[in-house]
């Protein structure tokens, strides 16, 4: 099996893995208790993150144990790609960081949750998808970052 395989192997398995998870924010979105999903989901993604970059070898340790040329042209990738989250250590600060990103998003699904069952429905169906797409981000820049080493 080529190197390419194998990550796009390991690229689907995380997807199967986030949306597992998003589905569990999805839940915890249809509850009317206010930020409780938005905790949840750091919980989640400080969680998810780092799995997903171990799952590419992009743990911080990996990458720090690299030859300096290797080292040098992984930083470039992720730099190019602009990602925030391969290659450091997973803080509480980050993940609000990353939240900041997808604000309004938040704000309409806490504001949806007041709206009886029809805007808890709608939450949940943010919830989701903004768990999604940020974990899909993740895992585009860990293959792309992958696939540069050799």
């Amino acid at each position: 099996m080529t190197r390419a395989t194998e990550l796009d192997a390991v690229r689907r398995q995380c997807r199967a893995l986030v949306r597992k998870r998003a589905l569990v924010s999805a839940g915890v979105a249809v509850l009317p208790i206010p930020f409780l999903d938005v905790m949840v989901d750091a919980g989640i993604l400080m969680q998810l993150i780092p799995e997903i970059s171990q799952r590419f070898g992009l743990e911080v340790e990996r990458i720090e144990g690299m030859e300096p040329g290797q080292r040098e042209k992984v930083w470039h990738v992720v730099r190019a790609r602009g990602s925030q989250l391969i290659g450091i250590v997973l803080t509480r600060a980050i993940v609000r960081k990353t939240f900041l990103d997808f604000a309004g998003r938040m704000v309409a699904r806490q504001m949806a949750k007041f709206i009886p069952l029809g805007g808890q429905m709608v939450a949940a169906g943010l919830g989701y998808f903004v768990m999604r797409r940020m974990a899909y981000k993740h895992i585009d820049d860990c293959h792309a970052v992958a696939m540069t080493l050799d």
